[in-house]
């Protein structure tokens, strides 16, 4: 008998010790991918508190930093070997990729019974759907827009003068004096390398960047890209416009209006747009790098819409970065982490809750430094918008009247990226655009774009099934 005392006296202890050690065991954990890493401290700071609360509010639940950045080249790795976080931001191009991977599950359930599914943006969750399940929800949205540093095209004579020396955006009789047209882009740039104090233009040529911004340009010229025909989607690089699109910047190039070099990668308008390049495209969501990266003053920049090349089209590539959730996360973690979204000010939901996480965002931004400028909002709720672009508004501290151009239009001009294999078709064109650099005075445009839509047909017949 006294020793049956003393063994339920042991696991009573046992348990109490567990319990005491925080009782996680019986936690549900999520795997927070979009984490900030470590040497961001105020986020990180933040991030913390808003977990806090939301296991204060939701017990059950127990949120874990893992922070991964997304990579193609690492995903299948993770994915493999079980390391993948619950849930984790891509770009809007991947979540197809990564559910025919097996990488990622649908979330179509757990949005329809918040109502979130018919709140989302349509265009974005046309981008986020496939075979009638919704994959993804997206963080934000951004469009491809011509940034340009009125400066530098003031210094040249190519933007009127306000009496404070500052430069404006319009001639006297209101039209655009920032360029419109892609054959005001070439003037422009000839005229400022002409004179040697800058480059007009900086084009992207790897890493996907170069196809990625081409393609807008393409559709401003009236391409299509890819279309369907009998049947099966068919890559159509080739067509006139496109080689139009291609000549124009095969002119660029040999009357000296790019920044040299064949190996530009995105992020290079940052260090380069102060001083160095006139002009460059650049997508909305990432305009306050300016300051945070190139140390550049926001006030010399200004953001305008894509320019057309037939005067006809006006598209701004539209896209995002979607959450998607890993292939094994329950439902369980999924309705925990849509929760959790309510508590980092992610989610659609008119509530005290959400609200007070998106303030928190903006004041942290401010508290950095950080340029606060509109956002193109991935949901479409009209009550929600009111309120977010009511307080977004009242955190934006850059003048308007450089920015407004873009942002008064995007909503009329966003066109969403190429369906199907978008990622390749950035690459094939990349190549292209190498081509094209390397040898402008002897390349041939439309025998580049026919080699590349040969090559891209086969991707398409191979990734598609055709």
């Amino acid at each position: 008998m006294k020793k049956k005392i003393i063994l339920l006296s042991s696991v009573l202890f046992l348990c109490s010790a567990l319990a005491s050690c925080g009782g996680n065991s019986s936690k549900i954990i999520l795997r927070i991918g979009f984490w900030p890493q470590s040497g961001e401290v105020k986020d990180v700071a933040m991030y913390q508190k808003w977990a806090a609360d939301f296991e204060k509010d939701f017990p059950q639940y127990s949120i874990k930093p893992a922070p991964y950045e997304y990579s193609p080249e690492t995903v299948g790795s993770k994915a493999q070997g079980g390391q993948l976080p619950d849930v984790f931001q891509t770009w809007v191009t991947e979540p197809e990729t990564l559910k025919n991977s097996g990488f990622i599950r649908p979330i179509t359930k757990a949005l329809e019974e918040r109502g979130w599914d018919k709140v989302m943006d349509q265009g974005m969750k046309e981008a986020l759907t496939f075979e009638n399940e919704i994959y993804a929800i997206p963080r934000d949205g951004y469009g491809l827009g011509l940034l340009i540093n009125k400066r530098i095209l003031g210094e040249n004579d190519l933007l009127p003068q306000n009496e404070d020396g500052t430069y404006s955006l319009y001639k006297e009789d209101g039209m655009p004096a920032y360029p419109t047209t892609f054959e005001e882009i070439y003037e422009m740039s000839k005229a400022i390398s002409e004179n040697d104090s800058a480059s007009g233009f900086l084009m992207y040529t790897t890493n996907k960047n170069g196809g990625w911004v081409f393609s807008n340009i393409a559709w401003n010229f009236g391409s299509t890209l890819e279309k369907k025909a009998d049947g099966k989607v068919v890559a159509d690089f080739n067509e006139d416009s496109t080689v139009k699109a291609l000549t124009w910047l095969q002119n660029m190039a040999k009357d000296g209006c790019l920044f040299p070099g064949n190996g530009i990668v995105y992020n290079d308008w940052y260090s380069k747009i102060g001083s160095k390049v006139a002009m460059a495209v650049v997508g909305s969501d990432v305009l306050q790098e300016a300051k945070l990266q190139g140390k550049v003053d926001m006030g010399d920049l200004a953001f305008v819409p894509m320019p057309t090349g037939d005067g006809t089209h006006h598209y701004s590539l539209y896209g995002g970065t979607p959450f998607v959730f890993s292939k094994n996360t329950s439902d369980e973690k999924v309705d925990g982490i849509l929760e959790f979204f309510n508590y980092i000010g992610r989610s659609p939901e008119v509530s005290d809750i959400n609200f007070e996480a998106k303030k928190t965002g903006y004041e942290t931004a401010k508290a950095k430094g950080q340029p606060i400028l509109p956002t193109i909002m991935p949901w479409s709720g009209e009550e929600y918008l009111a309120k977010a672009k009511a307080l977004e508004d009242s955190y934006i501290n850059v003048n308007m009247e450089d920015y407004s151009p873009f942002f008064d239009t995007i909503q009329a001009n966003k066109k969403t990226e190429e369906p199907y294999c978008a990622q390749d078709m950035y690459k094939a064109l990349d190549e292209v655009i190498q081509a094209l650099i390397d040898k402008p005075f002897t390349a041939s445009p439309k025998a580049l774009l026919e080699t590349a839509t040969a090559s891209f047909q086969k991707t398409l017949d191979a990734s598609l099934g055709q």
